[in-house]
């Protein structure tokens, strides 16, 4: 993890320079160094959610995706549920309060997916 960590914060370094670069940039230029920043910044958001991801890779049947965003829940959700399947028959998933965008993602998730929860204001019971 401490890995994923290292790349985050030189991909930030990364898009601080980029972010420095648009501000000094002539106007032909600037697009160039506005999808640099993109780019930087979709893999900042990848980052994060493998970090999620590695947190909660191990065999208790708890996940805690505090800090996670919609990426995560599309992305790498589905992987971690079927990795946890394998050593629990219920799965406590906590999301947080927050502002229940999460939440509601996780919800619609589980609906697409037929998987049978209770659910909280601020978690999921998932029993397979």
């Amino acid at each position: 993890m401490s890995e994923i960590i290292e790349k985050i914060n030189s991909k930030i370094k990364q898009l601080n320079y980029k972010l420095n670069q648009i501000s000094h940039a002539k106007k032909n230029v600037k697009f160039h160094y506005i999808e640099q920043s993109r780019e930087i910044k979709e893999e900042i958001k990848d980052l994060q959610a493998q970090l999620i991801y590695y947190k909660n890779e191990n065999q208790s049947n708890t996940i805690d995706i505090h800090g996670a965003t919609i990426y995560f829940v599309d992305n790498y959700l589905d992987s971690l549920l079927f990795y946890k399947m394998n050593f629990n028959n219920q799965i406590k998933l906590i999301t947080g309060r927050g502002s229940k965008t999460l939440f509601n993602n996780v919800k619609n998730y589980l609906d697409k997916e037929n998987l049978k929860y209770t659910c909280s204001e601020i978690f999921f019971d998932i029993t397979f």
